[in-house]
This record gives structure tokens, C-alpha cells and sequence, in this order.
């Protein structure tokens, strides 16, 4: 894996981070603010609010098998830390309050917790997966242009991480070819539903109010989950002096 690449890539994206326009006067209605504000509560603390960091019993096995992973994955969650800030920026401007636990959040890291690292890397990649449908909903629907901003944002860090992800299951050998590659991309879509279930659960209504519809978050879901999977199926590795990836956000 090419370590260098990532390390220059996350510090690039620090760049050219426009902040939202707060202050903008807000015209959304009382029947999608209401939804919305304990759904950007519930994201703030679980998108970065909480513990940033790897959690498992054994992280420190894939956190410390290098200085250059350990500083790629302090930026990783460096900018899950800002997600969190931009979120409770949105969700002091939308007048909600902050939450310090949801049990949802709870089940969360009980579950990051109980597995081991590889185990919990795969949840999270598949937490950035669906959040990326979430963010991209909002921003689509949403007619407030801060709140907007900040999806774009967000978005465009999530791309990032994927692909980090990717770079990384592909660096280690994983692939869907194969019988090995189709039982793991079984597993993964699997998984990948769950995730996108809890998040409907949690967070439907919100997004209903807004105007997405169940279909809808149902097609992006799986749009996201193959595009993941036919990517990782043709990503080679190559050489350092090429250009760093740029984040989709589409």
C-alpha cells in the first residue's frame, strides 16, 4: 500500500474547505425541521462525536504496524472529529439540542468493541458507505443552502475514505473474484444492508420529511455497495509518482 500517497492526499484535502454561511436566514418549514433536528443531533455524536479512534481490543495490531498507518489514521479521524464539527454547527443553527448518548451510538461501539480490528474497519467503511446516501439525500432535497454546503463537504471526504478503504482490502489481497471473493462480497452486501436498515430506522423520517423516498435511499444504498465492490475488483496497485485520488461525490 502505498502509504506516502495517502498521508499527502488527506493533507491536501485540508485545502480549500469553505465554511457554510451560518448566519444565512433559515426557510425550511417547522414540518422538516422538526424530523431534522434530532437526526443531525443523533449523526453529530456518532459521525466523529464520539471516540475518534480505532476501538478494538486488538487496534493497536493495525494501527502501530507502521508510523505511516498510525499518522494515516490520526487524519482519517482528524476529519471525522471536523464532520462532527460541522454538524454541530448545523444543528445549533437549526435550534436542536446536542445529545450525549442514542442508543443506537451505544450499540455501535459495543458491537466496534466486541470485534477485532478487521472486523470493526469493515464496519466503519460500511458506516461511510450508507452516510454517504444520507449526505447525499439531504443535499439533494434540502433546501437550505448551508446545510448543503456542509453535505458537499462531508461528501467529499467520505470519497476519500472509501477509496482508502479500498486501496487498503485491495493491498491485503481481498478481491470478489473468485469463490473466496464472492463469499466475502456476500458477507459485505449483507452487512452493508443491516447498515443501511439501522439508518433508515434511525433516521427515515427525517429524510422523508426533506422529500427522499424509501426507494430511493434503497437505490443509492445499492448503487454504493456495487460501485464499491466493482471497483475493488479492478483496483491495481501502482506506482507512487501518480496523481492522487480525487474524491466523487456525484
Amino acid at each position: 500500500m502505498n502509504h506516502a500517497k495517502w498521508i499527502a492526499y488527506f493533507h491536501r484535502n485540508r485545502e480549500q474547505r469553505p465554511e457554510p454561511d451560518w448566519a444565512a436566514p433559515i426557510a425550511l418549514p417547522e414540518s422538516v425541521l422538526k424530523p431534522l433536528r434530532p437526526s443531525l443531533a443523533e449523526y453529530q455524536l456518532g459521525d466523529g462525536g464520539g471516540p475518534a479512534c480505532l476501538i478494538a481490543g486488538d487496534a493497536e495490531q493495525f494501527r502501530g504496524s507502521s508510523d505511516a498507518m498510525r499518522q494515516i489514521v490520526d487524519l482519517w479521524f482528524a476529519e471525522e472529529r471536523e464532520h462532527s464539527r460541522l454538524l454541530g454547527r448545523a444543528v445549533d443553527r437549526i435550534g436542536a439540542r446536542r445529545v450525549k448518548g442514542h442508543w443506537s451510538f451505544t450499540a455501535f461501539l459495543a458491537c466496534r468493541r466486541a470485534m477485532g480490528v478487521r472486523a470493526e474497519l469493515q464496519v466503519l467503511l460500511l458506516v461511510e458507505i450508507v452516510s454517504t446516501v444520507y449526505y447525499r439525500l439531504i443535499r439533494r432535497h434540502c433546501t437550505d443552502q448551508p446545510l448543503r454546503d456542509m453535505c458537499s463537504l462531508i461528501l467529499r471526504d467520505e470519497a476519500g475514505h472509501v477509496a482508502f478503504h479500498r486501496d487498503r482490502l485491495a493491498s491485503a489481497g481481498v478481491s470478489n473474484w473468485g469463490l473466496g471473493g464472492t463469499l466475502w462480497e456476500l458477507q459485505f452486501r449483507l452487512f452493508g444492508l443491516a447498515a443501511a436498515a439501522m439508518l433508515w430506522l434511525t433516521h427515515g423520517r427525517c429524510l422523508r420529511a426533506l422529500g427522499a423516498r424509501p426507494m430511493e435511499f434503497c437505490r443509492e444504498i445499492h448503487r454504493e455497495l456495487s460501485r464499491f465492490v466493482w471497483r475493488l475488483g479492478r483496483t491495481v496497485q501502482v506506482p507512487s509518482r501518480v496523481r492522487l485520488p480525487e474524491p466523487l461525490v456525484a
